[in-house]
């Protein structure tokens, strides 16, 4: 028979392993994440997370200017020009809407190099391609391998930042992704005319590669994900990792207690471990869905209009091409402005309220320049950076902070993606509506006017639907919608 002192060390061990494998649950590892400080861990996330949305940023801008030089070359025409930019942007739409299954069923990783990998493979086709048919179909393939890629490296990030530090880390996601816009400027003035459309592909894909490599080596996956899908040792590997990277830093790590993790097991004991698709359309997940949805294709709009359409509009005033291209080089550097002040003060104020407001004031602020007469080229330029300045305020909090945060880890992508879709449907179809606005008596301001009203009705549909995020944990704001998901829970095969 055991001696009393056996049976106690046999109960010390029971007792340790339980403890152990709270500590290593879902909800242990997400509470000992949000109780880390920053560090390297969380920085290599954001250089790679932001590499991935760069190349999105590099390939969006290299278009304009090489369906320019088909122009030249009688490569193409303009109506094979107009499908090749429309067929980019519904391989983005497609991309938004497939990322989620790749990685929310296999790993935040596994997503991102599978679908940029599929980005330089068409992008190095695309370099060889015979007529204007072809490279139109490599590039919705593009489109898609990088439209794809925007939603997981931006859910990734959300998942390995502390709360209190999340809307700071996805800003600074966003300000790597962004300088994509005025690199691609510089890459296009230099290289397109000395090495041509061809090779400006073979550039890409060379990002791409670069970006894979460094992803492959360095990108650890979500722990969060990987706790969530029943891998707890490797989650806690991975945190065990952060946590000693910050105690030799010189930082204190406190131990999440016990008893708060199992408060918070005990609390979403009936929580689904996998949730299809279509849980984003239920009743208690669609409002969050609509709202993703809303806020991107406000950005979407809003964003094009003034990046796309505002040399266009400079010329039907009366100003020649170089003239209307230095001003609207000026204006837009009101975009890494309004990146650079939202990293510093994202997490001060709700999310909520920061869109509502950021969503009207576009629609205001663009209105108002409309209506500025064309000989005050001063007050051109200025509300014209202003405007830029504060739409990527708000835009960068609505495509890269906000929208993966109402999401549950087990349909974290797949929402951010869907949210991005809906807001490439912008991007398809609001040229439609802004060219023949700027062909008829309005011209801007009726284009403006367009886009005040949908702001007006963006901002409303947050106000009605949006749900506050800030200074919550990611489980604190997916609890809601998880009371009663048992019952849409994905059964394995």
């Amino acid at each position: 028979m055991a001696s009393t002192a056996e049976i106690n060390a046999r109960l010390d061990a029971v007792q340790h392993s339980v403890d152990g494998s709270l500590q290593k649950s879902y909800h242990g590892i997400a509470a000992r994440i949000d109780r880390l400080p920053a560090g390297r861990a969380q920085r290599t996330v954001l250089w790679l997370a932001g590499g991935v949305c760069f190349c999105d940023s590099i390939d969006m801008n290299i278009g304009g200017p090489i369906i320019a030089q088909f122009l030249t070359t009688g490569f193409s025409d303009s109506g094979a020009n107009a499908l090749f930019v429309s067929v980019t942007a519904l391989g983005y739409l497609f991309g938004g809407l497939v990322s989620g299954i790749i990685s929310d069923g296999f790993g935040r990783k596994k997503a991102i190099v599978t679908f940029a990998s599929i980005f330089t493979v068409f992008a190095v086709v695309a370099s060889l391609c015979p007529d204007m048919n072809t490279l139109t179909v490599c590039r919705f393939f593009m489109g898609l391998g990088l439209g794809a890629t925007y939603p997981c490296g931006y859910g990734a990030m959300s998942e390995f930042t502390p709360t209190a530090k999340r809307g700071r880390y996805q800003a600074w996601v966003g300000l790597i992704a962004n300088s994509g816009s005025p690199t691609s400027a510089f890459l296009c003035a230099v290289l397109l005319p000395v090495i041509g459309w061809r090779n400006m592909f073979l550039v890409a894909a060379t990002l791409g590669l670069i970006v894979i490599l460094c992803i492959l080596k360095w990108f650890p996956e979500s722990p969060r994900w990987l706790a969530q899908h029943g891998r707890n040792d490797e989650a806690d590997a991975q945190v065990t990792i952060m946590e000693n990277q910050m105690r030799a830093a010189g930082h204190t790590v406190d131990v999440v207690p016990d008893e708060e993790i199992k408060a918070l097991v005990e609390a979403a004991k009936n929580e689904p471990k996998e949730l299809p698709y279509s849980f984003l359309f239920t009743k208690k997940m669609l409002p969050r869905t609509i709202v993703a949805g809303t806020i991107q294709f406000c950005n979407f709009v809003v964003s094009y209009t003034i990046i796309t359409w505002t040399p266009t509009i400079f010329v039907q005033r009366g100003f020649d091409v170089a003239y209307s291209t230095a001003i609207t080089a000026v204006i837009l550097l009101g975009i890494p402005t309004g990146i650079a002040i939202l990293s510093l003060l994202v997490d001060r104020w709700g999310r909520k309220p920061q869109l509502i407001i950021g969503i009207l004031g576009s629609g205001l602020i663009g209105y108002i320049w409309s209506l500025i007469p064309v000989d005050m080229i001063p007050l051109i330029v200025v509300m014209g950076f202003i405007l830029a300045a504060w739409t990527n305020y708000w835009g960068l909090i609505a495509s890269s902070v906000y929208l993966p945060e109402p999401f549950p880890t087990q349909v974290r992508v797949r929402g951010a993606g869907v949210g991005n879709a809906i807001g490439r449907v912008g991007a398809v179809l609001s040229p439609f509506w802004i060219a023949a606005l700027l062909s008829g008596p309005l011209g801007a301001t009726g284009v403006y006017a367009v886009n005040g009203l949908i702001c007006v009705a963006g901002a409303i549909i947050v106000g009605v639907l949006g749900v506050e995020t800030t200074g919550k944990t990611l489980e604190e704001i997916a609890a809601p919608v998880l009371e009663d998901a048992a019952k849409y829970e994905k059964k394995r095969g």
